[in-house]
């Protein structure tokens, strides 16, 4: 068993979380001046005095804790119930540092404050597919989708990553116009992953109400994809512990969103993953995508690129598909495999101009709606 210790001063020590991002987990400022990969890499971090952990601290006022980087569903479960804690506005609970140490920790004592509080938080969890997330109003869900989606580039504020495109103008069948074209490898993924028995329900992002997907089930979906894809081994647990923080601010993230979830569940109902998809302009975005250990073993993504293209086709007005810039090289790889190329001036192809799209509603590039951009515009801009 891995273990990584971490350290504690006794003494109270306020450490925040915001409403739009978490703190990662090891600051430069915090940190001791030991190499991150030494199994002694430590951190400081303060909670409340008590007795169970005075008894066990340090000569200098310090209590080491002990870390087990190890991920099963009750730990998940234990840190959604203390997000959901801090996300409730109890100010003890927002402190993600403390958080994990009491969840992955494995010498506090049992009568230890961030025992006990982990203990209060998972009894006031919600159920498994009880919707928690905020009511958020649909210009501030879009705002919150411009960046994710490289509106710096297109406003001209700054440049980002290239985007993987695929131009579907000229399609009108997704199987002769796109699949017959890829490379026979590509083809057999496709059909393994359209065989799979699992269920796809649709469900859009609805202003003023909680996420579609602001579920522990749906966040178990992020952090086992996140853990999963950000690689660590036996002497790198601080990556571990740095997936679990980029794992929070991504669900955060993506359920302050717009846009429309397609939710994949196995045959035995569980949901195995989500694609979070949003249509603006002349152009569908893929915006985010993740899946849990057993949706990586089912060519889940695989059905999901299939199904957005296949939309986009149908889809009168979308001219590309973007699946957004890749975290590796493979990655990138991968997507120009199935038609995506990936393109540095992406904005001059990827239309993004238009209004947001929502299923079932008039998108009037006139009138109202065109003032209502215009006033979205303003406000990320900061005017």
């Amino acid at each position: 068993m891995l273990l990584y210790n971490l350290l504690f001063l006794l003494a109270p020590l306020q450490v925040s979380v915001s409403a739009f991002g978490v703190l990662p987990l090891l600051k430069e400022s915090s940190t001791l001046p030991v190499s991150p990969n030494h199994p002694n890499y430590s951190t400081r971090t303060g909670i409340h005095s008590n007795s169970a952990l005075s008894q066990s601290a340090n000569d200098d006022g310090t209590f080491n804790v002990m870390l087990d980087p190890t991920l099963d569903e009750d730990r998940v479960t234990s840190l959604f119930a203390w997000l959901s804690r801090a996300f409730a506005g109890e100010d003890s609970y927002n402190n993600l540092m403390l958080g994990m140490a009491a969840i992955f920790g494995t010498n506090l004592p049992l009568d230890s404050e961030p025992i006990q509080m982990v203990e209060r938080a998972n009894k006031m969890i919600p159920l498994e597919e009880e919707c928690t997330g905020a009511l958020i109003p649909r210009y501030q869900r879009e705002e919150a989708s411009l960046g994710a989606m490289g509106a710096g580039q297109w406003l001209g504020q700054y440049k980002t990553r290239p985007h993987s495109l695929l131009d579907v103008r000229n399609m009108t069948n997704i199987d002769e116009d796109w699949v017959k074209h890829l490379p026979r490898g590509c083809r057999r993924t496709l059909k393994k992953a359209l065989a799979q028995n699992f269920t796809v329900a649709s469900k859009n992002i609805v202003e003023d109400e909680p996420a579609p997907h602001s579920s522990l089930a749906h966040f178990r979906c992020v952090i086992e994809h996140e853990v999963r894809l950000i690689a660590w081994g036996d002497g790198d647990v601080q990556s571990f512990f740095q997936a679990l923080s980029e794992g929070v601010s991504r669900y955060q993230g993506t359920t302050r969103m717009t846009g429309v979830i397609q939710e994949y569940r196995n045959d035995n109902n569980k949901v195995i993953a989500f694609a979070h998809e949003v249509r603006k302009g002349g152009t569908v975005r893929g915006q985010w995508f993740y899946g849990d250990d057993e949706a990586s073993k089912s060519y889940v993504w695989f059905h999901s690129v299939y199904k957005l293209v296949e939309r986009a086709i149908e889809a009168e007005g979308v001219d590309v598909v973007d699946l957004g810039p890749s975290g590796s090289d493979a990655f990138t790889d991968l997507k120009a495999k199935y038609g995506f190329v990936s393109v540095d001036d992406w904005p001059a192809q990827a239309d993004y101009t238009g209004p947001f799209y929502y299923e079932g509603e008039q998108n009037d590039e006139n009138g109202n709606d065109a003032g209502r951009r215009l006033r979205d515009l303003l406000r990320m801009l900061g005017r």
